[in-house]
């Protein structure tokens, strides 16, 4: 079934079953889909703003430049799923079951990501800024030219990874776990200068 710019604020979908359903331009304000489905669905620049997914499966769905703004995800089924340039700005993932999750692109900008795994992930030029990234793996993760400025990255682990061009302002480079990460001059000096060495 397809569902083309429907806009709901303030509902509760309770089991609510949108599995392999084509959304376009829909927006949800302040809603809830506990229990639900998008399973297989495919959500075109759709709008979710404060929402709760709270036990709710997106497991092989295909979200394209949607925005998921201050949403909660506890509990919640990624299995599979693909974020393909979407905005989650200030969103919480870390509790949901993330196997097999794809970010492609997009800004996860104040987003809660801790304990999550993204190893060998594409996330070229995805922004993380501010984002709350503390016990993440990255190992052997394409990095290049993200934004992880003013992350919080304690025990972080980046082995293999690729930063060239990665942004590292503000970020405690002390607690991440470095080994075989490729990195740029540029990443050397500041590595180095949080680490306490003196340039001379």
């Amino acid at each position: 079934m397809g569902w083309d710019h429907i806009i709901y604020q303030d509902r509760t979908f309770r089991e609510e079953d949108w599995s392999d359903d084509a959304l376009t331009g829909c927006g949800f304000t302040a809603c809830s889909f506990p229990g639900g489905s998008f399973e297989g669905s495919v959500l075109k620049n759709c709008v979710f703003d404060r929402c709760s997914f709270r036990f709710t499966s997106f497991a092989g769905a295909v979200a394209e430049g949607c925005a998921f703004l201050n949403c909660v995800f506890d509990e919640a089924n990624l299995f599979g799923a693909t974020f393909r340039d979407c905005k989650c700005t200030g969103s919480g993932l870390a509790g949901a079951c993330a196997t097999g999750f794809t970010i492609a692109g997009g800004s996860y900008a104040y987003c809660c990501l801790s304990r999550m795994s993204f190893q060998k992930a594409e996330l070229a030029g995805v922004s993380f800024a501010h984002a709350d990234l503390r016990d993440c793996s990255f190992r052997d993760a394409d990095l290049r030219y993200c934004d992880l400025s003013q992350a919080l990255m304690q025990n972080c682990d980046l082995s293999g990874a690729d930063l060239r061009g990665a942004g590292l302002s503000g970020v405690d480079v002390r607690a991440l776990r470095m080994k075989n990460t490729t990195i740029d001059l540029e990443q050397a000096v500041v590595i180095a200068q949080g680490l306490g060495a003196r340039l001379g």
